[in-house]
């Protein structure tokens, strides 16, 4: 079981098989995952643009520059942190 914390509130769950992006809530489950709201997806990139649009949608927005910035930022954090978790399991 691979768990990935983006930020103190999502964190991405995968059991190898099936990702799960869960919006945490301060408890664990017994198999030491987080628990809270889940949504499944099949690629961790899906996973992510959701998350990405979850975060941001209170963000207000003032250019298309400023857009991009944000969404590439955030997704290069991201992409780090999920290709350093699956080195460490052993998953390339």
């Amino acid at each position: 079981m691979i768990t990935i914390d983006l930020d103190n509130k999502f964190a991405i769950v995968s059991d190898g098989e099936v990702l799960n992006l869960v919006q945490k809530d301060g408890k664990m489950r017994k198999n030491g995952t987080p628990s809270g709201q889940k949504w499944w997806f099949s690629t961790y990139g899906q996973a992510i643009k959701f998350y990405e649009k979850k975060v941001d949608a209170g963000k207000p927005i003032h250019s298309l520059r400023e857009l991009a910035k944000q969404i590439d930022s955030g997704y290069k954090q991201i992409e780090i942190m999920v290709d350093q978790k699956l080195k460490e399991a052993g998953i390339e």
